[in-house]
Order: structure tokens, then sequence, then C-alpha cells
């Protein structure tokens, strides 16, 4: 009976983590966290898991501790498949300043919490800028978008941009750049797609759209059988843009300007892994020079 008390969303996450083998102790600080009542989710859990299992008494857990049964959780079901229990990433936000393990040292420039949208400065140094420029400039092609129906991919009007891709760790500098941002989110590498490089020249823009994939449309069901869902976005950009070219949220009025060697990264669901509407967002046209970035998506589970 306790399930049904819940959303139609949380419903689904339950039975997705018990079915992966997840335990009542693991997934309880999550469902707290993500806005259960505390006695609502101890009821549900132990109707799935059963009346007789114990949960951990989380009441007074420190961050710390919270953090360790989370990961001990996931590993226990996942076992290092690279999949994890947490809706989407957890990007690093304490203070002002982000040290990586690498000596890479970012500002964190801007903050929005729903959606959760953070703009990092200093991911790449403008060496790293130009020289991720360089290795796309000799395999971009016409940029396309997926297809609702066929989940094709097919070039169209609205995105008019040349693209690249990369697969993961395939160039020393890819890698790198992959290992900084699975660090500055928390989000495993292998649950991500490739970079993809994109050149915008004037008037190139990519009109108003989602990095999500509709479960409603036909075309999504065969991208999220590998990965699942995409859950953040990371934009680099790679170049100065002279006049446009910005990255725009329409329904939150905000316009992230490109800075080389900024990261901006969105998360594309809300903490209890449902898609987020208000994270439309849109690429506005190049004025005058040439925009260049790099883009990342995050899924839920591993990629590829």
């Amino acid at each position: 009976m306790s399930l049904e008390q819940l959303s139609p969303e949380w419903r689904q996450w339950v039975q997705e983590n018990v079915a992966r083998g997840c335990t009542a102790s693991s997934m309880l600080p999550m469902m707290v966290q993500g806005g259960l009542p505390r006695a609502l989710a101890e009821r549900v859990l132990k109707t799935v898991h059963g009346a007789a299992l114990p949960l951990a008494d989380t009441h007074d857990m420190s961050p710390q501790a919270s953090l360790l049964a989370e990961h001990a959780g996931a590993a226990e079901a996942e076992s290092g498949r690279g999949q994890v229990l947490r809706a989407r990433p957890r990007p690093r936000m304490t203070g002002n300043r982000v040290r990586l393990s690498d000596g890479c040292e970012l500002r964190i420039a801007a903050q929005l919490d729903h959606p959760q949208v953070l703009l990092y400065e200093g991911l790449l140094s403008p060496a790293e800028c130009e020289a991720m420029i360089a290795l796309a400039e000799t395999r971009l092609t016409r940029s396309t978008v997926v297809d609702e129906q066929l989940g094709e991919a097919r070039p169209h009007e609205h995105r008019t941009s040349a693209g690249g891709f990369f697969q993961r760790g395939e160039h020393a500098l890819v890698a790198r750049i992959e290992a900084r941002l699975a660090e500055l989110l928390d989000w495993p590498v292998e649950n991500g797609e490739g970079l993809q490089v994109l050149r915008y020249g004037v008037g190139g823009e990519y009109r108003a759209h989602f990095d999500w994939f509709n479960p409603a449309h036909p075309g999504s069901e065969r991208h999220l059988r590998t990965g699942g869902q995409r859950v953040g976005t990371c934009i680099l950009y790679l170049s100065e843009v002279e006049d446009g070219g910005g990255t725009r949220f329409p329904s939150l009025g905000l316009e992230i300007r490109p800075r080389p060697g900024a990261v901006l990264y969105f998360a594309d669901v809300d903490a209890r892994g449902v898609e987020d509407p208000s994270t439309l967002h849109a690429g506005v046209p190049v004025l005058a020079g040439v925009k260049y970035i790099a883009t990342k998506w995050l899924r839920e589970r591993r990629y590829g």
C-alpha cells in the first residue's frame, strides 16, 4: 500500500533500484534527500524489501557518512560496472574555487539552484582550447538532431553548425578533459557520451531544445536502451566570440556568454531523475566571429 502513496516517478525509481540489488540502507538517504518524508520512505522500503530487514539509522548521519553509505550501496548493486545510485551528477560547489587532482584550478563564476546550473572558469588552458579545436577541424561535418519518431540522426534547419565526435579517451587531451569533468561532477567517465566539438560561423545557431530524450517519443527508445537518460550536459567554451553565440535558457531569462576555457554544466533531470522542462536552452546566433564549443552528455548508466 505504501508504494501507491508515491508519485509514478518515485515508484519507478524504487522498483528499478530494488531490481538492481540496492539495499534499503543505501536507498533511504537518497529518498529523504529527494524530498520524501522519512516515515513514508521507511514504510516503502520495508514493503519492498521485507518487514524484517533493518534500516540504517541515518537521522544524524553526517554528509561524509551519507556519501559513504550511498557509494557503498551503489557499489554493492553494480559491482563496479559504472552505475551509481544517485539520479544525477553532484558538482563540486563548496567555496569559490575548486582544485582538481591534476592541479587544474577552477573558479565558480555563477550558480543557479533550480534547475541546477553552474559555470566554472578555468577548466581548460588557452593551449588546451587551441589543441582541441585543431584536433576537431579534420573531422567536422554537418551537425544533426535526433528524429523524434525514428530516433535517427538527421540534419535540421534549427541546428546550423559543423561537428566532430571523439570516442572516450581516444586522445590524451580528450582523456584529460573527461577525467577532470568526472572529478568535478562526481560522475563516472564511463557514464558519459564522447566529446563532440562544434563550430558555428556567423549566423550559426541551435534553436531552443532539450538535451534529454523524451520518453513519449518513439524515437527515444533506441537511445534510452543504451546508458539510459541524459542526466547532465557540459558545454566547454573553446574560443572567443566577438558578438553573439551565448547559451540561453528562455524560461529562466538567463544567457551565458562564451569565455574560452570555461565549462557550463546543467542537470537535465531533477533530483529524482525526472526530465526537467526548465532546461530548455538554445545556442543563440553568432553575430561576429566563430564559436567553438565542446559538448559532453552524461548518462544515468554506463554508456557504450
